[in-house]
């Protein structure tokens, strides 16, 4: 070497796309902490790769919310880490 080098090195985070969407014939909305997710259908938001997003079912008055599928299981919240693209369906069903 004929001196010293300065070398930069930049990282970029890896972003993931979470794809959520309603199903049954019920009604409600689906939202996410941290914000991103606020559908009462189908919605797709993008997350730094490392992110757990966790998301809330609302049923509206005359639904209930009856469970997750996909990268979720059960009627409570839904948390997700965002490793990968991932996709999660909420099912609501009228009283």
């Amino acid at each position: 070497m004929d001196g010293a080098k300065t070398v930069q090195v930049m990282f970029l985070k890896q972003r993931f796309e979470l794809l959520v969407e309603k199903d049954g014939v019920g009604g409600g909305t689906v939202t996410s902490t941290p914000a991103g997710i606020s559908c009462g259908g189908s919605c797709l938001a993008s997350f730094d790769g490392g992110t757990t997003v966790t998301l809330t079912a609302t049923p509206d008055a005359s639904s209930d919310f009856t469970g997750w599928s996909g990268a979720c299981v059960g009627t409570g919240t839904c948390d997700v880490t965002l490793d990968a693209t991932k996709s999660v369906k909420a099912t609501f069903a009228p009283h």
